[in-house]
């Protein structure tokens, strides 16, 4: 290796900074030196040097950079920047001076953005307004500096707001606001909480928002980054395709029955609904919220305790698929079981033109990855590419319209503060929690399963929201038409503070034809209950053990849980 090129060399290993991104790159070029191989390695190095160089103009030039470039004002965002309401309540000071006896901030809640403004305030305080400003109101701020800049911007902002009507209590509430959003904008150096601080001003319910409630959403804000959150049918067609693996009629059911006895599912009150374990409670709640969503076209949040949000998206995919109700909507009439999605098994057009399995399904080549495997089930597989429209309509026309957290270890103020964070900012109505458990606290102690109850209903009594719970029933030898509230597996009291509770139970195979069902409760026309071969079809019994809105039938279900497919056959009852 002769000298210059020695030097050339050392020259660009010295302008690679060791680092994560390039420590293999360096290696490989320290292989090629060891080998004496020293013209690879001085391409190498030059291969280096300028994909950092291009990687550094992407970083500079990224539009995030130059998007957060732009909405800063000062130090704080644009969103937090208003001097307008800044100029409001200094004017309407200085036109009446006696306002600071009231309306004044103290030092540790102050955060004016205008420096020339805010040198005004402290004028107001000890000049203006010094005979009715407080020791209190004055604790901690210097005096203001007297310049003839000052003077004449007194001058204007008193002209400015003879000619305004403006509210004294209202610029004063909204200046409050803001300046909580900017005094926790700073004392939080951490971009992703700072951002959820901002967000806050974008709150759909923010102008009804008081000083407390804007304080208390901070305080959200920290407490859910805690809990994993999505949407869940966001990007469903992505998550689908890579193969890994939340006294009025109200809105109707997907149960013509119970959407009668309970006048639909209503704002303002709380449901639950018990089912033993593992008989699909997680499955009923995707049922009853991806109707509410879809159907009704109304934005649903979902708490999880029980299934991940990986999932309830396959079950979200499951019931959007073969729930008739979102076929007519999505205009797909296929069917395809949770097991086949999650196993990505779809039938070929052409049995003759590809290997299928013993079952119909198109199997997947040995060493083929799964992108070209997505690739050739398009061109060999209308199921395959209905399933996909069916997902892409489900990203397109109702994309953020289902809210998912998991939460586990939380307690009952976190729990609220979840609901309402969602509330504030989506402008959430319908919340669906699954399972109803006691905080972490009071693990194993029934009796406080009533206060989690009760902080629910409060909330859906004073926000007008629907709040809908699953619990757990107990395994007994209760027939399921007999069914009461001594069979929750929790705390009994909990019935007292819902509106309505359903305790569902499947009837055993070897005992359907002990019932039999009517389509009126009055009725004189029974049907047996057809026994079939599939395991996964079952039949549920629901006895409703309360309803505020009056009748407390006893109906039957028809399931598949394969599909996630619920239907409501009618009244129930043992034969006689």
């Amino acid at each position: 290796m002769n000298e210059e090129t020695k030097e050339k060399i050392q020259d660009l290993l010295n302008q690679i900074p060791i680092n994560e991104w390039n420590i293999e790159a360096v290696e490989e070029v320290k292989e090629y030196i060891a080998n004496k191989n020293y013209i690879e390695a001085l391409k190498k190095l030059e291969e280096i040097v300028n994909q950092r160089e291009e990687n550094e103009k992407e970083i500079l030039n990224a539009p995030k950079v130059k998007e957060k470039k732009d909405e800063m004002v000062g130090i704080y965002p644009k969103k937090l920047s208003n001097k307008e309401l800044e100029r409001e309540y200094i004017g309407l000071l200085l036109l009446d001076p006696k306002l600071i006896v009231k309306f004044y901030f103290l030092r540790e809640n102050f955060y004016f953005e205008d420096d020339e403004l805010e040198n005004i305030y402290k004028s107001i305080l000890f000049t203006e307004g010094g005979a009715y400003s407080s020791e209190a109101a004055k604790k901690g701020y210097n005096f203001a500096k007297d310049t003839e800049k000052s003077f004449k911007l007194k001058s204007e902002l008193k002209n400015e707001m003879r000619n305004k009507n403006c509210n004294m209590e209202k610029v004063y509430v909204e200046l409050s606001k803001l300046f909580v959003l900017r005094k926790n904008y700073l004392a939080i150096p951490i971009q992703n909480i700072q951002d959820k601080v901002v967000e806050i001003i974008d709150y759909d319910l923010y102008d009804k928002m008081s000083v407390e409630e804007v304080e208390a959403a901070v305080i959200q804000v920290n407490d859910t980054e805690k809990f994993k959150r999505s949407i869940l049918n966001q990007d469903l067609t992505e998550f689908l395709k890579k193969g890994d693996n939340n006294l009025r009629n109200g809105l109707p059911l997907p149960f013509p029955t119970l959407t009668s006895v309970f006048k639909g599912i209503r704002k303002g009150e709380t449901m639950a609904y018990a089912m033993p374990s593992n008989a699909g409670k997680s499955r009923f709640t995707i049922d009853l919220a991806a109707h509410t969503a879809l159907v009704h076209k109304k934005k649903v949040l979902i708490i999880s305790n029980e299934m991940s949000e990986e999932k309830m998206r396959l079950c979200l995919i499951t019931t959007i698929i073969n729930n008739k109700a979102i076929q007519e909507l999505h205009g797909h009439t296929i069917s395809k079981t949770e097991g086949e999605l999650l196993e990505f098994r779809f039938r070929p057009d052409n049995k003759k033109n590809v290997e299928v399995d013993e079952d119909g399904f198109i199997l997947r080549r040995d060493k083929e990855t799964q992108e070209a495997f997505v690739k050739r089930l398009s061109k060999e597989s209308t199921e395959f590419n209905e399933t996909i429209e069916i997902t892409n309509w489900a990203n397109k026309e109702i994309k953020n319209s289902i809210y998912f957290i998991n939460i586990t270890d939380h307690t009952n103020d976190e729990l609220k503060k979840v609901i309402m964070n969602y509330y504030y900012k989506e402008q959430i109505e319908y919340v669906f929690y699954d399972t109803l458990k006691t905080d972490t606290a009071n693990i194993g102690v029934g009796e406080e399963l009533k206060k989690t109850a009760t902080i629910l209903s409060n909330l859906a009594q004073n926000f007008n929201m629907f709040i809908c719970s699953t619990l757990q029933l107990a395994e007994s030898n209760t027939l399921p038409v007999n069914l009461n509230v001594n069979d929750l597996a929790v705390s009994r009291t909990v019935k007292e503070v819902l509106d309505t509770l359903c305790l569902i139970k499947q009837i055993n195979r070897d005992s359907l034809q002990n019932y039999e069902y009517s389509l009126n409760e009055v009725d004189t026309k029974f049907f047996d209950l057809k026994k079939y071969d599939d395991p996964d079809v079952r039949y549920y019994a629901c006895v409703v053990d309360k309803n505020r809105a009056g009748a407390k039938p006893t109906l039957v279900f028809r399931l598949n849980l394969a599909y996630n497919v619920w239907e409501e056959l009618g009244y129930l009852r043992l034969k006689q």
